[in-house]
């Protein structure tokens, strides 16, 4: 099992690291959330997403409001890119907006709700992998539930706040991983 219980799926190389890391005993949670985090981000086009999300900030950082913001927020989404995320961002940007919320926390409160939906998806899809994955063979019963386990702890963990920084900021590799430290180094002793 050198290439991990994910290696026969359609997942990227980055979640294909993540299912590495949920059965890998060295494997922190605090890494499994940071490979988490940047496979999600890894999935969006960050160039995309980061022009829509501008003219959003623009238009909700501005003094005078327009008499309907709800047809001007969707004429802005009318002009870019689709993207799961940004589908999601629109779905609660104008639910808010329709509630009567100010724009500025409308889009604030959408981005959370939206990449909150982003990560359930996610943790969804993994758990999904993990049962095909023990149902042909890529991983055994005992791997099978360390890695649900794991998966459902990880992503219960992922600050969304954090990973909402990172698209305001456009930093796709806010979670790139750092070199690991040899795990047979251990502790010194002293």
């Amino acid at each position: 099992m050198t290439d991990g219980p994910f290696r026969n799926s359609a997942l990227s190389n980055k979640w294909k690291q993540y299912g590495r890391d949920l059965v890998n005993d060295a494997a922190s949670q605090d890494e499994r959330a940071k490979q988490a985090c940047h496979s999600v981000l890894g999935a969006i086009d960050t160039k995309a997403f980061d022009r829509l999300y501008r003219e959003l900030d623009s238009r909700a950082s501005r003094d005078q409001m327009d008499l309907d913001s709800v047809a001007a927020t969707e004429s802005i989404f009318d002009n870019n890119e689709r993207s799961c995320l940004g589908d999601a961002l629109e779905r609660n940007l104008l639910c808010n907006l329709r509630e009567g919320t100010s724009e500025r926390k409308s889009l604030d409160v959408a981005l959370g709700s939206a990449v909150s939906e982003l990560l359930e998806n996610a943790k969804n899809r993994i758990h999904e992998e993990c049962l095909r994955a023990r149902d042909v063979g890529d991983m055994s019963r005992s791997d099978f539930a360390k890695g649900i386990q794991r998966n459902r702890e990880t992503f219960a963990s992922i600050d969304v706040g954090s990973i909402c920084a990172a698209l305001e900021n456009g930093n796709k590799n806010a979670f790139r991983r750092t070199a690991r430290t040899d795990v047979n180094d251990g502790p010194d002793e002293g």
